[in-house]
């Protein structure tokens, strides 16, 4: 009888633990708009990248600038503005403070958890090549070897 009231117990806390936990999850999830939204149709690491330079913004007091949504900020790149450009752009408005692009999408990355990573590997010997875009509009890049053998 005992441990049958317990076994009861053990499984209605699981349900309330998991419900508890989805909710959450639920929540902290960003809602992705739709493919056909100007984000939708950037590429993973654009849409990574959008989404550094959306969470910067932040308007310096005495500034009238309002900050970008994330959809406009993906319409500029979309229309074919660089990055960089975005990023001047709006450090000029004073909508970010950050010194260099680079410095935005390292601190988005710092700040997400299970962010898209902007690292890609290309299955030969266990090279992997880590991307980092810099402000001046350019990715640069290092092979860092991690296969058998020291490759």
């Amino acid at each position: 009888m005992y441990s049958r009231q317990a076994i009861q117990n053990l499984a209605v806390v699981t349900i309330v633990t998991i419900s508890a936990t989805a909710g959450v999850q639920a929540q902290t999830k960003p809602v992705a708009p739709p493919p056909s939204s100007a984000y939708g149709k950037l590429s993973l690491g654009n849409q990574m990248v959008a989404s550094a330079l959306y969470q910067a913004q932040t308007p310096a007091v005495g500034t009238t600038a309002r900050p970008l949504s994330l959809e406009q900020v993906a319409a500029k790149r979309h229309s074919g503005q660089a990055w960089g450009q975005i990023f001047r752009e709006l450090k000029a408005q004073g909508l970010v403070h950050e010194q260099s692009l680079g410095q935005v999408v390292a601190r988005y990355q710092k700040t997400t958890d299970g962010a898209p990573s902007v690292v890609a590997s290309d299955n030969s010997g266990g090279k992997s090549r880590a991307l980092e875009v810099g402000s001046n509009d350019y990715a640069s890049g290092a092979a860092h070897g991690v296969g058998k053998g020291g490759k």
